[in-house]
């Protein structure tokens, strides 16, 4: 039987006998109890009847008095009325049924009670025994004192036996407590037995194997898989611990299976890392290449020295041998070079699939150089983002079994370092695109610098250093704003604000250069802006100073232009009209010169000599040779006439 069938069966006998002892005890003191709880009843109700027998008693001599004493028929109603109280409790007391019944005191009570009723019913029938016969009256009362007295006599035995009910159930209880506590004791150690009984069967079954199990457990767990349980017998729990014996072994063989693998694969990952760390280096391509290749062959179990590494060609048509170890010199100059599709390493390379062969050089598919020792042969394509950037060829020993693990380190290699290939060539088509980038960008004819959201330069040009005639080194981390005009320095502040940047051509700034001279830039501006915020400005100029000038000097001459145009224009339609004006002034002067017409020769004179000055200054309107201006009014300007023969030039 199981252990847990027997557990279940020896726990319900045992409650079962504990409930029974219990219940048939429960019972029996439940019996007694009632049974004497009944008889106090009894008891105590007869002893109650006897008071209220006695008190009504003497309610009716009391009425029968007083009645003999007054005539009065009330006191004959009060009689009547204790009367039928006491025959009713006489009558109770008769029954044969009550625990107090006794046949003859209730029988001397009910003869004597009778004998105290005619009594009292001759008394009643003399009418008013005043008037009458007072002394029968008055015998008939010392009779009934009499029977009262008897009545009374009979009372009190019938209390005194009652009494002597009570005390035999006192004795009863008494000797129903000693079997109560009997009962209870027999329970008491029937319970024990039960226990010490069932505990020492869970202690020999059940506690001992257990311990022993555990002790097994607590073996295994600190790492002794060697344990076995030492158990006899065919208990549930011996069995468990022979099934444990088995489980320990089972994990014994995992375990050590499990080292295996894990020792494996600690290598394989070894190697990972290791080619990881190579890839990691600062090295050439080749170089990085190189120790790949020696990390590989030197963590993987089951290679051969021998290997190398193929990359694909521009031009996609070719594998170029890049590098290798273990490999003849003939070797590797006829096999320097093959087409896709050719051989194992160009079939690997075109289909992107690794592969493995124990034939090793005997392959059909191998038709390119082949070495005189035995071996196997694994290819691993160099792939990054699905693309194949070459192949890894290694050569393993011939008993070498490739294993799904195997594959999947070889595929991850082979993954590392077809990103390391691309970054290596990324990095170098980054590389020439930023020189050729920072050539365009140094050597450019146009100022080219950048500038932080401050001002503050960032980059310049040769071009910016020439047209300042400060280094590099001390442009560099300076602000913009120290090397413009007052006026430049507000177009400039408004830019860096942010105002009007969307102009290209902002505005022609002047420039102060380091020896204080000043020149003037035609400014381009483009916003930088990284991770949608503006973090700068670009900033591409060309020298406009020379322009400037000529363009200046191109205003003076076409201003210089207009005034003699204007000259010879004024010179021709003035002077013919002019030279009449003073010719018939100087005429009319000889006229009146003896004459005594002051007043007319003072007017004309005025009029010759303002003639003349008109002459005079049509004739400086032709010799002027420079646009020059004096201040003739405030705010108002005019051209100096006054310029000498030398001016101008």
């Amino acid at each position: 039987m199981k252990i847990h069938k027997r557990l279940i069966l020896l726990v319900g006998l045992g409650m079962l006998l504990i409930m029974t002892i219990t219940v048939m005890s429960l019972q029996n003191m439940t019996t007694f109890f009632s049974n004497t709880t009944s008889e106090i009843g009894l008891i105590t109700l007869e002893v109650q009847r006897s008071w209220t027998m006695e008190r009504k008693v003497d309610t009716m001599t009391r009425a029968l008095r007083s009645y003999v004493r007054t005539g009065d028929s009330r006191y004959h109603g009060s009689f009547d009325a204790a009367r039928g109280e006491v025959q009713k409790i006489i009558d109770e007391l008769a029954r044969p049924s009550l625990i107090g019944y006794r046949p003859g005191t209730v029988d001397s009570m009910t003869a004597d009670f009778r004998q105290l009723v005619n009594k009292a019913d001759r008394i009643f029938s003399l009418g008013r025994p005043a008037d009458r016969d007072q002394v029968l009256a008055q015998n008939l009362l010392m009779e009934i004192d009499d029977l009262r007295v008897w009545m009374d006599k009979d009372i009190d035995q019938y209390k005194k036996r009652s009494a002597e009910l009570l005390s035999t159930l006192a004795e009863q209880l008494g000797n129903n407590e000693l079997r109560i506590n009997f009962l209870l004791l027999a329970l008491l150690f029937t319970s024990a037995g039960f226990l010490v009984g069932f505990s020492i069967y869970l202690f020999r079954n059940v506690s001992l194997p257990l311990a022993d199990l555990w002790e097994g457990t607590e073996a295994i767990s600190s790492g002794n898989l060697d344990y076995q349980m030492k158990l006899q017998g065919e208990s549930d729990i011996v069995r468990l611990g022979k099934r444990f014996n088995e489980m320990a072994q089972k994990l014994r063989a995992s375990h050590d299976d499990l080292e295996r693998k894990l020792l494996g694969r600690t290598r394989e990952l070894a190697a990972l890392d290791a080619v990881a760390l190579t890839l990691g280096q600062s090295a050439s391509l080749k170089d990085v290449l190189q120790k790949s290749l020696d990390q590989i062959m030197g963590s993987l179990v089951g290679m051969k020295p021998i290997g190398g590494i193929f990359l694909c060609d521009s031009d996609g048509e070719h594998l170029r041998l890049v590098t290798h170890r273990g490999l003849s010199p003939e070797f590797v100059q006829q096999e320097g070079t093959i087409r896709m599709g050719e051989c194992l390493c160009g079939v690997v390379a075109q289909t992107g699939e690794m592969l493995f062969t124990p034939q090793g050089c005997v392959d059909p598919r191998h038709t390119h150089g082949s070495t005189d020792e035995g071996h196997a042969h694994v290819i691993i394509p160099i792939k990054s983002r699905g693309v194949v950037l070459g192949v890894i060829f290694l050569y393993p020993e011939k008993e070498f079994t490739l294993q799904p693990s195997d594959v999947q380190l070889l595929d991850s290699i082979g993954a590392q370092l077809g990103m390391a290939v691309e970054n290596f060539r990324f990095y170098g088509e980054v590389k020439e695109s930023s020189e050729k980038y920072w050539d365009l960008f140094e050597n450019s004819r146009d100022v080219l610098f950048t500038l932080d959201r401050a001002g503050v330069l960032t980059a310049v040009n040769n071009a910016t250093e020439q047209f300042l005639g400060r280094p590099k080194i001390e442009l560099i981390g300076s602000n913009i704003i120290e090397y413009l005009t007052p006026e430049g320095a507000a177009i400039a502040k408004t830019g860096l604000a942010g105002e009007n940047v969307e102009a290209r051509n902002l505005a022609e700034v002047e420039i102060v250069r380091k020896d204080g001279s000043r020149a003037f830039l035609d400014v381009n501006v483009r916003q930088l802006f990284k991770n949608r915020r503006l973090t700068g400005f670009q900033i591409s100029a060309r020298d406009a100073t020379t322009q400037k000038s000529l363009r200046e000097m191109l205003v003076e001459a076409e201003r210089l232009t207009a005034i003699l145009e204007l000259g010879i224009a004024i010179r021709h339609e003035i002077n013919n009209p002019l030279t009449t004006i003073i010719g018939n002034a100087e005429l009319l002067l000889e006229r009146f010169e003896n004459t005594r017409e002051d007043a007319v020769i003072k007017r004309l004179d005025v009029i010759l000599s303002n003639a003349l000055r008109i002459a005079e200054i049509v004739k400086k309107l032709q010799r002027v040779k420079k646009d020059k201006v004096v201040e003739y009014l405030k705010g108002v300007k005019m051209t100096d006439l006054k310029q000498g023969p030398g001016e101008g030039t």
